[in-house]
């Protein structure tokens, strides 16, 4: 490859590096997450209600409400806690 082959593919390379830079810049990029179609701004807050429950060794587990009446449901439940799932019996 000579210099001005080489001169050539370096002004591509800048002229396309530009246009990237000027289609993120209008195409309204904010920075911000993008779920399924959803803008998800930092002002959006998320508040979950936690049933905490205190088993016999008095060990805290966080279970997210799931049933209407607004418990958890007897078997498998994932723990926010200990980020696992677990086992729940009613005795």
């Amino acid at each position: 490859m000579n210099k001005n082959e080489r001169i050539v593919l370096a002004g591509w390379i800048s002229l396309l590096v530009l246009l990237l830079v000027i289609i993120t810049t209008c195409s309204g990029c904010s920075g911000n997450w993008i779920i399924a179609g959803v803008d998800i701004a930092p002002t959006d807050s998320i508040t979950t209600d936690f049933m905490i429950i205190t088993d016999q060794d008095s060990v805290n587990h966080w279970y997210v409400r799931t049933t209407a009446q607004g418990g958890i449901l007897v078997g498998d439940n994932w723990c926010h806690r200990h980020e696992k799932w677990e086992t729940v019996e009613k005795k």
